[in-house]
């Protein structure tokens, strides 16, 4: 019985497991079945979609990102450029209104001396008659057109402040209107419009340096 059983093992011990198939050359590939050949074709392409569509979004994203900083970037430029632009356009204004503001002002300046030139001298004298309290005499130097009008008009501010000093006004042709020369024993003052819109001038310019 046991031979009988043994005829059909072809030779080969099955007991012992593993070992290619005596029927098939070792270098030969074992046909696969159509309905597994199939079904790996289409784990296939399921795995080439997915990975298809994974690499897709990837380099969706990857394009969206380079998009979106080139935008940034593109909109950094332009708002530096506006920015240089706005700081230009506030400094050129600027210059033009202090340019405006100081023509106006001595224009201003000018029109006001020509019409009261006795006020600025009125002013200058003004601020400095605490330091001629006790003072014997004070001298006035003008254009020669404003001594007469000079003498009455100190003269009565001197006496409405109470101050008994001696007024003594000279002409002076190289004065121009509206300033003055004051002297006395202890000191003494000039209004010297030229000079005054100079170093107003120099302030504006410490202020501004930019200012040309």
């Amino acid at each position: 019985m046991s031979s009988g059983a043994n005829a059909f093992s072809f030779g080969r011990d099955f007991s012992k497991g593993g070992g290619a198939s005596p029927f098939v050359e070792p270098t030969k590939r074992v046909p696969v079945p159509y309905v597994e050949h199939q079904r790996l074709i289409e784990e296939a392409r399921r795995e080439a979609f997915e990975q298809g569509v994974e690499e897709g979004r990837k380099q969706q994203t990857d394009h969206e990102a380079m998009r979106l900083a080139g935008c940034l970037d593109a909109i950094l430029a332009r708002l530096e450029i506006a920015t240089i632009e706005m700081r230009r356009l506030e400094t050129d204004a600027r210059n033009e209104a202090l340019a405006f503001a100081r023509l106006f002002a001595a224009k201003l300046a000018g029109r006001m001396i020509e019409m009261a030139p006795m006020q600025a001298v009125e002013a200058t004298a003004k601020a400095i008659f605490n330091d001629l309290r006790g003072t014997p005499h004070v001298a006035v130097r003008v254009t020669p057109s404003l001594v007469d009008t000079c003498k009455n008009r100190l003269g009565l501010m001197l006496r409405e402040n109470g101050l008994e000093t001696k007024l003594f006004v000279f002409p002076d042709p190289d004065i121009p209107l509206g300033d003055c020369r004051i002297e006395w024993a202890d000191g003494g003052i000039v209004r010297d419009r030229e000079k005054l819109e100079a170093l107003i001038d120099r302030s504006v310019n410490l202020l501004f340096p930019d200012q040309d």
